[in-house]
C-alpha cells in the first residue's frame, strides 16, 4: 500500500515538474518575443529622432543634403558638422545591424533596414566620407555595408 502511494506522489511530481518546465517555456518565449519588440522599437526611435532633429534645423539638413551629394565640396566647419551627424546615423545604422545579427530583428524588417543602409552609402558625398571614416566601426558593419 504505501508502495503504490509513493509511486502516485513520483508521478504526481513528474506530472507537477513537467507543467512547471512548460509554463517556464512558454515564459521565456514570451519574454524573448518582447526584448525583440523593444530592441526594434529604441532602434526605430533611434533613428527616427535623427531624422527629426535633422529635418527641424535647416542648417543641418542643407549640410546632409549638400554633403551627401558632394562631401569635398562642404567648407571645413560644415564638413565637420556632416561628420557629427553622419557618425551619429551611422552608429544608429550599426546598431541596426548588430541587433539584426544577435537575432532581436526579424529578417522581414531587416530587409527594409539593409536596403535602406546600403542606399545611404551608396550616395557619393556619403561613399566620399565613408572612405575617410569607416574604420570606426565594426569589421562585420563594413564587410556589410561594402558588399551589396
Amino acid at each position: 500500500m504505501l508502495d503504490s502511494l509513493g509511486n502516485i506522489g513520483d508521478f504526481v511530481g513528474g506530472v507537477g515538474v513537467v507543467v512547471t518546465l512548460v509554463y517556464l517555456a512558454l515564459q521565456i518565449r514570451q519574454n524573448t518575443r518582447s526584448t525583440k519588440t523593444s530592441s526594434y522599437h529604441s532602434a526605430v526611435s533611434a533613428v527616427s529622432e535623427w531624422s527629426r532633429g535633422v529635418g527641424m534645423d535647416p542648417d543641418a539638413t542643407r549640410i546632409i543634403r549638400d554633403g551627401n551629394v558632394d562631401y569635398e565640396s562642404l567648407s571645413p566647419l560644415d564638413k565637420a558638422r556632416y561628420g557629427f551627424l553622419t557618425v551619429s546615423l551611422f552608429r544608429h545604422f550599426e546598431n541596426i545591424f548588430y541587433q539584426h545579427e544577435q537575432g532581436a530583428i526579424d529578417d522581414s524588417l531587416w530587409s527594409a533596414w539593409s536596403d535602406r543602409m546600403r542606399s545611404v552609402v551608396a550616395q557619393p558625398g556619403v561613399e566620399a566620407w565613408w572612405r575617410e571614416n569607416q574604420y570606426g566601426y565594426t569589421e562585420e558593419f563594413r564587410n556589410f555595408l561594402e558588399t551589396a
